[in-house]
């Protein structure tokens, strides 16, 4: 098996807007917020600038991402032009792809939207195929604040107990997520498939046709190149459902953050505590019905079901690249990825790994490494994550992949 990683199935061009205190706080003071507006969940979907502004601090106030379906687009560009930003690249399975191509490996893309941003900005160890006709450009803008950042409310202050990340979208081609006719091609000659991205579509009707042709695509795919779902915030809530009905029978393994792992569970856990980990991890398999589930949090990555062996040691590769995304941010090659390896690993991480309730659960741990940093990158690094994962099954499938392999149909 000598094919390229396949990572899909769409991209976005990026605004990573510089964190700028004093213009978020004028925009605060502008809308007059108080505590009340903030108390809520981070939504899924706003109206316009000011639900940009309460997403935000609802975002700080509960320590959690999200991401957010902007309904009034130049209002959402609006907001990103008051602070000063970065473009780059995005979408889970670009943002993958460029962690491997700093590392020295190749893989393939499916884009669903092409512009001179995406060409100039693609390295030559990433190939793509596209499903667009024509050119097209709809940026996603992420806000990203550091631990501590303060806000003052009309009647009170929040503190950001760590940093992360809001990613702020309205974008059609992603909506639709229409797939290229050279897809079926590229996935029999695959090592290790991705699917991500389908959190953005917004009708079921559409989704479920997706699916549909993406399951017909992979059952030429041998059975020994793993496939791997990698979940997101959904636009619209109720099409998590609508995944799930496909995605057990698509994918070997079904890959999610801890926020993520809270929304299917409608409940906060203590992700210290073995014994909330195996619960959380119990009832995700139980939910997700997948064949493996692989939860990845900053400190560790968690893994349950039938092939835990594998995905937990592909997760020690994601953690690596994620800790490796979190200290230098775009700025690294194999020197900072191996300086990052000698790392010491993550206290609670070890202490989970080392935990008898959840080898008795069937929970292996792989712990995240104790990478310190003053300016810490928290955009990507679930994607950086899930690049590291797929190339090391990627490796592991063309060592162990016999040729003729039958497919999964």
């Amino acid at each position: 098996m000598t094919g390229r990683i396949v990572l899909g199935l769409g991209e976005t061009v990026d605004y990573e807007l510089e964190w700028d205190a004093a213009a978020f706080q004028r925009l605060v003071d502008d809308h007059g917020i108080h505590l009340a507006e903030v108390e809520e969940d981070p939504p899924s979907v706003v109206a316009d600038e000011r639900g940009v502004v309460v997403a935000i601090l609802r975002s700080m106030r509960r320590a959690r991402g999200c991401e957010c379906y902007v309904e009034d687009k130049e209002q959402l560009l609006a907001f990103g032009a008051r602070f000063g930003r970065e473009v780059t690249l995005g979408g889970t399975c670009v943002r993958a792809a460029l962690a491997m191509s700093r590392i020295g490996v190749d893989s393939t893309v499916h884009l669903v939207s092409i512009s001179d941003e995406v060409r100039r900005r693609l390295p030559a160890g990433v190939a793509w195929t596209c499903s667009a006709e024509e050119d097209s450009l709809d940026p996603h803008v992420i806000v990203q604040y550091p631990r501590g950042a303060s806000v003052r409310l009309a009647d009170a202050t929040i503190v950001a107990g760590r940093p992360n990340r809001v990613i702020l979208v309205n974008d059609e081609p992603n909506e639709r997520m229409v797939l290229s006719r050279e897809l079926p091609a590229v996935l029999r000659e695959a090592s290790a498939v991705l699917v991500s991205g389908l959190n953005t579509m917004k009708s079921a009707d559409e989704l479920r046709a997706r699916l549909a042709e993406l399951a017909g695509m992979l059952r030429d795919v041998p059975r020994a190149v793993p496939v791997v779902y990698e979940d997101a915030g959904f636009h619209d809530e109720a099409l998590r459902a609508v995944v799930l009905e496909t995605v057990p029978s698509l994918a070997d393994a079904h890959s999610l953050n801890e926020d993520e792992a809270r929304q299917y569970l409608g409940r906060q856990m203590d992700l210290t505590a073995p014994g909330d980990v195996a619960a959380m991890m119990e009832g995700l398999g139980e939910i997700l019905g997948s064949p493996t589930v692989m939860v990845h949090t900053s400190r560790y990555a968690a893994c349950i079901g039938a092939e835990a062996g594998l995905y937990r040691d592909a997760a020690r590769a994601g953690c690596l690249m994620a800790s490796t995304r979190f200290v230098n941010g775009d700025r690294y090659g194999r020197a900072e990825y191996d300086a990052v390896a000698v790392s010491p690993r993550e206290p609670v991480g070890l202490a989970l790994a080392a935990a008898p309730e959840l080898r008795r659960a069937g929970v292996l741990i792989a712990p995240g490494y104790d990478a310190r940093t003053s300016s810490p990158t928290t955009i990507g690094l679930g994607d950086a994550f899930i690049g590291g994962v797929m190339a090391h099954l990627a490796a592991r499938t063309r060592s162990v992949a016999s040729e003729g392999e039958p497919g999964r149909g």
